[in-house]
């Protein structure tokens, strides 16, 4: 049961990288993104607005950020590397810490028999 590790936890949870529509991203974390996937920033981001040049991490119908990566029911991101603050802080608030700990214990007690 120790040897779970968050990491596994994680490649069967991605919560975090669900449903959070208004990841805002700098233009640091854009330039570093861009370098990283080869990609233009139009192709990952939503305008924040029309009067500002302010942008936010595009996600899939599905409601999965866009770099997000599903194979064989694990998850990974595709830009671990050059991930933004954001995520690289997760979890950073008391509901989020509530969530990892939650599927922690149900990932840990999957493991457990």
């Amino acid at each position: 049961m120790e040897n779970i590790t968050l990491n596994e936890i994680c490649k069967n949870c991605a919560e975090c990288c669900k449903h959070y529509s208004f990841v805002e991203l700098s233009q640091i974390e854009i330039n570093a993104l861009e370098k990283f996937t080869g990609l233009r920033f139009d192709v990952f981001t939503n305008p924040k607005g029309k009067a500002v040049e302010e942008y936010f991490l595009k996600f899939k119908d599905n409601g999965d950020c866009y770099f997000l990566n599903v194979n064989n029911g694990n998850y990974s991101c595709g830009v671990y590397e050059a991930r933004p603050d954001i995520c690289r802080n997760y979890p950073s608030e008391p509901s989020q810490h509530e969530v990892c700990d939650a599927n922690k214990k149900i990932c840990l007690s999957n493991n457990s028999g």
